[in-house]
Order: C-alpha cells, then sequence, then structure tokens
C-alpha cells in the first residue's frame, strides 16, 4: 500500500460522512477539475460493472414500465392516483387525487427529460468503463456534452435509488476529479446542496514519493449539478 493510500483512509477504515463533511472542492476547484480515466489502477479499460448495467436496466425499465397500477404521486406523495391515459411515448400517466396533477413514472426522477431512447443499454454499460467521454460519445453517435448531461443526471438518479452512494461511486464515465492542496478544508461549492463529495484512493508510485501529496477528490453529481 502505498503512502497516498495510507494518508487518505478508505471507507473501511473511517466514518465516511465525517470525511465527506470536511473536505469540499471549492467552486474554482470545481472549474479546473478533469476527467482522469486511470485514476485507480485497478480495473482495465473496456471492462464494464455487469451488475451496475443490471441495476440500472431494472431501474429503467421500472420507469418504462406499462402497468396501469399508480405508483405514489412524486409531488404530493398522495396515494390517490388513477390511471389516466398515455403520453406521446405510450408512457402511462396517472391523475393525483391529493395535488390534482398528472403525472408518469419519470416525473420529479433526474431522468425525466433525458432521451435515451434505444442507446439506454449501450449507455448503461459504458457508465462503469475507463472511457473517455469523447469515446463514449463516438461509440454511441452523439455528442461529448450529452454523454456529460446523461453521465451527471444517471449520478443523480443513483443517489436517489442509493442515498449512501455505493451505486453511484461505481460510475467512472464523465467523473471529474479535483486537485485539492493536502489537509485542504473548506466549504461546499454550493451550501444549498448536500456535497458527496469523496477522497480518491490510488496507487500512485509517483504520489506516494511526494510530501504533502495533494488530495485527489471525486466531484459528486450534486456539485456537478451546481457548476453547471
Amino acid at each position: 500500500m502505498s503512502r497516498f493510500q495510507q494518508q487518505r483512509p478508505t471507507r473501511a477504515e473511517v466514518d465516511p460522512t465525517a470525511s465527506r463533511a470536511n473536505v469540499y472542492p471549492h467552486a474554482d476547484d470545481l472549474r479546473r477539475a478533469t476527467t482522469l480515466i486511470h485514476v485507480r489502477a485497478s480495473g482495465a479499460a473496456g471492462v464494464s460493472d455487469a451488475d451496475l448495467t443490471a441495476f440500472l436496466l431494472t431501474a429503467w425499465r421500472k420507469l418504462h414500465s406499462a402497468s396501469h397500477r399508480p405508483p405514489q404521486c412524486p409531488r404530493c406523495r398522495a396515494r390517490k392516483s388513477t390511471y389516466d391515459g398515455t403520453d406521446g411515448s405510450s408512457l402511462p400517466l396517472f391523475h393525483c387525487g391529493g395535488c390534482r396533477q398528472r403525472f408518469s413514472r419519470l416525473t420529479g426522477t433526474p431522468m425525466a427529460r433525458l432521451r435515451l431512447e434505444d442507446k439506454a443499454e449501450a449507455f448503461f454499460n459504458l457508465a462503469s468503463q475507463q472511457v473517455s467521454v469523447a469515446e463514449a460519445a463516438r461509440r454511441l453517435g452523439i455528442k461529448s456534452e450529452t454523454v456529460r448531461h446523461w453521465s451527471i443526471q444517471t449520478r443523480l438518479w443513483l443517489l436517489t435509488l442509493d442515498p449512501q452512494g455505493d451505486w453511484e461511486r461505481r460510475v467512472q464515465l464523465g467523473v471529474r476529479y479535483a486537485v485539492l492542496p493536502a489537509n485542504s478544508r473548506g466549504e461546499p461549492a454550493s451550501a444549498a446542496r448536500e456535497c458527496k463529495c469523496t477522497i480518491a484512493s490510488d496507487d500512485s508510485d509517483a504520489l506516494a514519493e511526494m510530501e504533502n501529496a495533494p488530495l485527489l477528490i471525486r466531484v459528486c453529481p450534486l456539485c456537478e449539478q451546481t457548476a453547471h
């Protein structure tokens, strides 16, 4: 284990909540943040996380279920809804008896306005891979900006499905890292949101040889959304 890892304990060694509460990238740090394809020595490029892909696909299919059984209203949380036809994509719509609003299973989710269509499975398969945004865009036949947006929204969605962030931390595509001075502490880029940025572990020999090696911070999707 390198000194870099020793200086940056894993979640098994320290309370992750305490770690996230004390290390924040500033707004300037976010502007300088960049994607790093090979942050971790483990994990070969082009190898996807089958479990993450399956988890995303299952959740995506639930959002697009054709079932007429009403879910909980995403606005008022009431369970007084009735089936109310379909939208332009043939997805079921529901009418809430509480707030009197119409909604679908996508309403209120970070995925509501994404147009993944037939690219969903391919994108979810790329989400965990160590590939660049440009390469992912080439494979999907879309713009790099679209890949970045899809990545941020998917990571936000994963946090709603798993607030602990275990699934979100398995995403690599489009994830940016900010470099902070050793022992850096600061205020979140946005005090209105709960920052979930984490210290990334690495076994870099170069960093291991440095005195006061900088902190490598994995920028969370909440801060990414604020930065955009």
